[in-house]
């Protein structure tokens, strides 16, 4: 059975398979979250692919149990991802086998909503953990971590190939334009947009540039459709997952923060409680660092500052993101019909049906007004 719906993945299929046999005199069943790779017919989602099940395979397999072992030796949980049980990474025929974590009560928040404060502050404490566990883990190791596992130094502009993600960020940061151009009194924007659009993919790779002391293994791809949360008998979100890794990479703290940020809220939301949401990160991180005797190498007040120096970076992925997370099923991008004769006319396909959404779709202006106004008050956009 498939574990998601039209429009909640694109990078990968994924369903379940259960599985029904006989043990110590007894029939039992189990089932286990299968992602296979959609061997998609436009040739650069086909090179995306493959990597992307290595860097996610790897990080299962290899990184996840380094972290842990590093919070366990200070005493502290594990990060709360699934249990990876089996990975083959043969290029088309990449599977991953995966805990099937709807059996413990886990499930998607409904990414239309915008995610809320409850919610959120248990992602953050969670990234938090992650992040800790990174540094903590880089100041022991003999080994520098992405020397080691050369995955983690790949990245889109590198996984799908410079010209065809220039070409993909360039029309989004176009097509953000001409949304902006509809909406009365975002010329500015508008124009602004314009002027970004043709810089966007070298502004991205030096987003995603580390400079100590913002230099943490990111989960890379943090926004509400990975992951996965648990609630109470009153509906209150009580425990949370992070899944899908597959564009883990080493970079700012402040990288996953913006995506989270500008992918997975409305505008009030995020806005009124970014102190908070900040200062829940920023305890979390400081606490394992503690617990494993080392300091935070930077203070609350300059994560702040860092968070706003990337918030280009959160506008960048917005530019992309947010309209894959308000569409409705028949507004999804249907990448399984799209043959590679209609390579060249891509990214026409994808501007059209944004546009179209801003039309039909009630939730899509609303977030991006929220991001103009946020980019514009912060100076991102000037």
């Amino acid at each position: 059975t498939d574990f998601t719906e039209r429009g909640d993945n694109y990078a990968c299929v994924v369903t379940s398979v259960d599985v029904r046999y006989h043990k110590e005199g007894k029939d039992r069943k189990t089932s286990f979250v299968v992602k296979c790779n959609p061997c998609r017919v436009l040739p650069f989602f086909n090179g995306f692919s493959t990597i992307i099940f290595q860097k996610e395979a790897g990080y299962y397999l290899e990184l996840l149990p380094l972290l842990n072992a590093q919070l366990s030796h200070v005493g502290r949980e594990p990060i709360r991802a699934p249990h990876c049980y089996f990975a083959h990474i043969t290029e088309k025929e990449e599977v991953i086998f995966l805990e099937d974590l709807r059996q413990e009560g886990f499930k998607m928040f409904d990414r239309m909503k915008g995610m809320d404060k409850a919610h959120a502050v248990l992602v953050l404490k969670e990234l938090g953990k992650l992040h800790a566990a990174s540094i903590l883990y880089q100041k022991e190791a003999s080994i520098v971590l992405e020397d080691k596992y050369t995955y983690i130094q790949k990245d889109f502009h590198s996984m799908l190939g410079g010209d065809d993600f220039k070409k993909m960020l360039t029309s989004q940061a176009e097509n953000a334009a001409e949304i902006a151009e509809r909406i009365v009194g975002y010329k500015k924007v508008a124009d602004w947009l314009k002027d970004f659009a043709p810089s966007s993919m070298d502004v991205f790779v030096e987003q995603i540039k580390r400079s100590p002391p913002f230099d943490v293994l990111c989960h890379g791809d943090c926004w509400n459709n990975n992951i996965l949360f648990k609630y109470d008998e009153t509906g209150v979100p009580v425990d949370v997952r992070l899944l899908d890794f597959q564009i883990s990479r080493k970079a700012s703290p402040a990288t996953d923060l913006n995506y989270f940020m500008y992918t997975s809220f409305n505008g009030p939301e995020r806005k009124d409680n970014l102190e908070t949401f900040l200062n829940v990160y920023y305890e979390s991180l400081r606490e394992v660092l503690e617990a494993g005797g080392t300091k935070a190498e930077f203070t609350s007040q300059e994560l702040r500052e860092e968070y706003h120096k990337k918030n280009l970076f959160g506008l960048i992925m917005a530019m992309m993101v947010v309209p894959v997370v308000v569409s409705q099923a028949a507004d999804v991008i249907d990448l399984d019909n799209t043959t590679e004769g209609e390579h060249e006319t891509f990214v026409e396909y994808l501007r059209e049906k944004m546009l179209k959404q801003l039309d039909s779709n009630p939730l899509l202006r609303p977030r991006f007004i929220s991001i103009f106004d946020e980019m514009l008050e912060y100076g991102v956009i000037s």
